[in-house]
């Protein structure tokens, strides 16, 4: 289930899929929750007021977990060398609409997914 998890050109199972989806998605959340905090810290550092900060950490973490669904869904594609791959192109599109509203809970699963493709499959 969590076998080769940086190993990107992999095909995965189900399980595998799975195991991938939890590691990536809780991994970028605590990561650009630290980066989103420091940089929060460092652009505005009169922000004390607490909804003050939350409004600048939903608009920094929107922008952090979509870049960050983004580029993994790019490194699997090069990984996987599927740049022709019409079902890439749109699981990385959904994957951008998903992670805009709902955040990396759901927005990584179609990331997820793209781990099921065969390299070099059209």
């Amino acid at each position: 289930m969590f076998k080769n998890l940086f190993n990107l050109s992999l095909k995965r199972t189900g399980a595998e899929i799975f195991g991938f989806y939890l590691f990536y998605s809780i991994a970028g959340s605590i990561v650009a929750g630290f980066i989103c905090g420091i940089l929060i810290y460092l652009i505005y550092p009169q922000a004390v007021v607490s909804n003050d900060i939350q409004k600048l950490a939903l608009s920094f973490g929107t922008v952090a977990s979509i870049l960050y669904g983004v580029g993994l869904s790019l490194a699997i594609i090069n990984a996987k060398k599927i740049f022709n791959s019409f079902k890439a192109v749109l699981f990385t599109i959904i994957s951008v609409i998903l992670l805009y509203y709902f955040g990396a809970l759901i927005g990584m699963i179609p990331v997820a997914f793209l781990t099921s493709f065969d390299e070099n499959s059209v």
